[in-house]
C-alpha cells in the first residue's frame, strides 16, 4: 500500500522558496556583518600587552547625531625603546547614545594614570586601550536561526519531498541522524533564548527593580527633546533628557531616562514625557550609591517586564522541539506484523483521542503564547522602548498577527463546541480481528435534538512521516471507510446499538518509523450554524481471518 501525493506546482514552489529565502537572506547579510565583527576582535587578541601613561580623556559629543558620544583618549607608551602615542580607545571605537556608559568607560583613565595598552607587533604606532569582549560571538546564533530556518526551507521545497517520493514509504529508517538535527536545531533556540534571558532581560530587570532604592539625587536639565531617526523604513523617535547632578564634590552628566531605552514609532507618550522636563528646571534623579556614572531619570519597573517573554518563548520552543525528538520512536527492525495502535478495555468505554476541553486548553495556550509574543513586537511598532523600523517590521510580522487571529477564533470555536452533546462510545472487543462481528454501543448526553445528524463509522487510514531539512512532514491518506450508523431521529441518535461484520480482508494496524496503519471509530453529528461533533477513537485490528 502506498501514498500518492500530488507534487506542489512551480508557483507554488517558488513562493514558499521566496518566504524562506527572505529568512535566508536576512541571517546570512547580519551573519556576514557578525563573524566580519568577530574577526576583527580575535586580531586585536594576537597584540602585545605593554605599559601606557593616560594623557587626556573626555567624553567627546557631536550634537545632532543619533549616537553623539564616544571616549577620546591620549596615551603615551614604549615600544622597542621607543616612544609612541596614540588616540586610539579601541580597535573601532563605537559611538554611543548614552552619555553615562562613556563616562565609566573613561573613568578610570584619568590624566597621569598608568595602564596597560594593546600594541599591533606588525604596526607598533597602532595600538589600543581596550580589546573587545567576546560576548558578540554568542550572538551569532541569532542570525544562524534564520539561515537555518531559511535555507532549511528552501531545500526542503526543492529536493527533500521529491526524495521522499522515491523512497519506499514502507522501509522504516532510522531517525538518528535526523534526531540529531532537531536537537541541535532546538538547542540553538534554547541557547538563544538563554542568551537573552541572562545577558539582556535580566540584568535590565534587575536594575530596573534595584533602581528604586537608589539615592534620591537633584539635577538639572541641560536639554530635553524627542530626538527623530529616520531610515528609508521610517521615523522612530526616542527621549532625549540631558542632566547634570553632583555626587561628592564631582558633577557628571548622563541622559539616561530609564534601564530599557531605546526607540519607536510612537511619538506623544515621548513628547508627553519631554514635557515634564523642560530644560533649566530643577528635577530629581536616582544615582547607583556604587556607581555614581550609573543614574536614571525613571526608576522601577513597568509593562517593559514583558520583554521577558521573548527569551521565555525561545527556550520554551526549543526545549519542547528537543523534548519531541527525545520522544521519537527507535529504529524499527521489523516490517511485518501488526503493532498494537491503542489498548483498549473490554468493559470500559472507549476514550477520545482528544476531548473538546482538551483541545481547548491546546488552542488556549497556543492563542496566549503566540499573540503575546506578537502583540509585545507589535507594540514596539506604536510605542515600546526598542528601535524597529515600523512599515518593514509592520509588513513582516502581518502574517504572523493573522495566525494570532486564526488562533483566538480556534478558541472561541472550541468554546462553542463545549456545549454539544458528548458521545459514550463501547464495542464488543478490544481487538478486532477481519471477518468478525462488530458490536458498538453509544449514548449520547446533552441537547441531542440540536443534532440534524449523526454518522458512526470504522475508519482506516496511513500516515507517512518524512523530512524536509531540519522539520518532519506527516502525509495521510484514508483507505478506508466503513459506515455503521447514519441516523436522523433524536430518540435513535440518543441511544443505540448496531452489529457489522467486517470485512474478510482488511490491514492491521501497524507502526513504524516511517509509516504508520491506524483505524479509528469515528462519530460525527451535524449542527446547523455550530461546531459539529466530531469525536474519534482510536482502535486495535489485528491480522488474521475470522471465520
Amino acid at each position: 500500500m502506498s501514498i500518492t501525493r500530488s507534487p506542489s506546482g512551480l508557483a507554488g514552489k517558488l513562493g514558499v522558496s521566496f518566504f524562506f529565502g527572505v529568512f535566508l537572506a536576512m541571517g546570512l547579510f547580519f551573519l556576514g556583518l557578525m563573524v566580519r565583527e568577530v574577526a576583527q576582535i580575535a586580531v586585536t587578541y594576537s597584540w602585545k600587552e605593554t605599559t601606557a601613561t593616560i594623557l587626556s580623556s573626555s567624553v567627546g559629543e557631536k550634537p545632532g547625531k543619533d549616537d553623539p558620544f564616544s571616549p577620546i583618549v591620549s596615551f603615551r607608551y614604549q615600544w622597542e625603546g621607543r616612544a609612541y602615542t596614540s588616540d586610539r580607545y579601541a580597535f573601532k571605537p563605537k559611538r554611543m547614545d548614552d552619555y553615562s556608559a562613556v563616562e565609566a568607560k573613561i573613568s578610570a583613565l584619568s590624566p597621569g594614570t598608568v595602564t596597560v595598552c594593546y600594541v599591533n607587533p606588525r604596526d607598533p604606532a597602532t595600538a589600543i586601550l581596550r580589546r573587545e569582549g567576546w560576548g558578540i560571538a554568542f550572538f551569532i546564533l541569532l542570525p544562524l536561526v534564520f539561515v537555518v530556518v531559511g535555507g532549511g526551507g528552501i531545500y526542503g521545497t526543492w529536493a527533500a519531498a521529491r526524495r521522499a517520493k522515491s523512497e519506499p514509504l514502507s522501509s522504516p529508517k532510522g531517525s538518528g541522524l535526523g534526531r540529531g538535527g532537531t536537537l541541535l536545531f532546538g538547542g540553538v533556540f534554547v541557547a538563544v533564548g538563554a542568551g537573552l534571558l541572562v545577558f539582556w532581560f535580566l540584568p535590565a530587570a534587575a536594575k530596573s527593580l534595584a533602581s528604586t532604592r537608589w539615592t534620591e539625587t537633584p539635577c538639572t536639565v541641560i536639554s530635553s527633546r524627542v530626538k527623530s531617526h529616520s531610515d528609508s523604513d521610517g521615523t522612530t523617535y526616542s527621549v532625549d533628557i540631558f542632566y547634570r547632578y553632583t555626587v561628592n564634590g564631582r558633577e557628571y552628566k548622563s541622559n539616561r531616562y530609564a534601564s530599557l531605552g531605546g526607540s519607536s514609532s510612537g511619538y506623544k507618550g515621548k513628547a508627553a514625557a519631554v514635557e515634564k522636563y523642560p530644560a533649566g528646571s530643577q528635577r530629581i534623579c536616582y544615582v547607583n550609591p556604587d556607581d555614581p556614572t550609573d543614574v536614571l531619570l525613571k526608576p522601577g519597573v513597568g509593562w517593559e517586564l514583558l520583554f521577558g517573554l521573548i527569551p521565555t518563548a525561545f527556550m520554551a520552543a526549543g526545549a519542547g522541539v528537543m523534548w519531541a525528538s527525545r520522544r521519537a520512536p527507535k529504529r524499527v527492525t521489523r516490517v511485518s506484523g501488526a503493532l498494537p495502535a491503542a489498548s483498549v478495555t473490554e468493559s470500559g468505554p472507549l476514550k477520545s483521542r482528544a476531548s473538546p476541553l482538551a483541545r481547548l486548553f491546546g488552542i488556549t495556550i497556543f492563542a496566549v503564547i503566540w499573540n503575546g509574543l506578537v502583540g509585545v513586537f507589535l507594540w514596539n511598532l506604536s510605542d515600546g522602548f526598542q528601535r524597529l523600523p515600523g512599515v518593514f517590521f509592520l509588513i513582516f510580522f502581518l502574517p504572523f498577527a493573522l495566525i494570532g487571529l486564526g488562533a483566538l477564533a480556534g478558541v472561541v470555536y472550541c468554546l462553542l463546541a463545549l456545549t454539544n452533546p458528548r458521545c459514550r462510545l463501547q464495542i464488543s472487543s478490544s481487538v478486532l480481528h477481519p471477518g468478525e462481528s462488530l458490536e458498538v454501543s453509544w449514548t449520547l448526553a446533552g441537547s441531542v435534538h440540536r443534532l440534524q445528524r449523526l454518522r458512526i463509522f470504522l475508519e482506516g487510514r496511513e500516515e507517512a512521516t518524512y523530512r524536509r531539512g531540519t522539520s518532519s512532514y506527516t502525509d495521510r491518506h484514508v483507505f478506508a471507510r466503513l459506515s455503521l450508523a447514519e441516523l436522523s431521529n433524536s430518540l435513535e441518535m440518543a441511544q443505540g446499538e448496531v452489529n457489522r461484520r467486517l470485512p474478510g480482508e482488511l490491514p492491521p494496524s501497524f507502526a513504524a518509523t516511517s509509516n504508520k496503519i491506524i483505524w479509528t471509530l469515528k462519530v460525527h453529528g451535524e449542527i446547523a450554524n455550530w461546531p459539529d461533533v466530531n469525536e474519534e477513537y482510536e482502535i486495535t485490528v489485528e491480522s488474521g481471518i475470522v471465520k
